[in-house]
């Protein structure tokens, strides 16, 4: 379910993105130094996380708030502004924002639910600005209810019983008891 969400949100990027991106795909974690290098070599380009979740469930039924981040990372050498704003040659980031966010809000994911945006985060660190990149985050995110952990229909039957015992003291040895247990009869 969850790699599905991600699924549906990198094929809605690519779809509104097409060519003006080198690549959008999944990102394991957040946003770091180790990220960024591996970034430089694809921008501009979009990068969707999995941002984690924060339980929203009952006893009856696990649900969680889901966040999803779409990172947007560009980079020109003509400069911090160009990076935000483009220019003839190159994509900005703000242009891809602006592609990005109303086609992933919204964004419903067959049997799962439909996305929200929640929150779009200018990044900037004096790292990525000495790197010549930009990155801003729009955080989106999804109600889930999580299926039943096991179906009693998927336990296998109830054949045997063992146990042991541990009847009176320390010194008493323990009763073992070991039961085949009769099946029903198929038709």
């Amino acid at each position: 379910m969850l790699a599905k969400i991600e699924d549906a949100i990198i094929e809605r990027c690519q779809r509104v993105l097409g060519d003006h991106v080198k690549t959008v795909e999944d990102l394991p974690g957040k946003w770091n130094e180790k990220t960024l290098r591996a970034a430089l070599r694809k921008v501009p380009g979009v990068f969707v996380a999995w941002g984690g979740a924060r339980g929203d469930g009952d006893l009856a039924q696990p649900a969680t708030q889901n966040r999803y981040v779409v990172y947007v990372v560009t980079g020109h050498a003509s400069g911090e502004r160009e990076r935000r704003r483009g220019n003839t040659r190159q994509v900005g980031a703000y242009e891809l924002l602006e592609r990005v966010v109303p086609a992933v809000h919204a964004l419903t994911v067959p049997d799962v639910g439909s996305l929200t945006l929640e929150s779009i985060d200018n990044l900037y660190a004096d790292h990525f600005d000495k790197e010549g990149v930009v990155v801003y985050a729009a955080a989106f995110r999804l109600k889930v209810l999580w299926p039943a952990a096991l179906s009693v229909n998927d336990l296998a039957p109830f054949e045997l019983y063992t146990g042991t015992h541990r009847i009176g003291g320390d010194d008493d040895p323990d009763a073992e008891s070991r039961v085949e247990l009769p099946q029903p009869q198929e038709d």
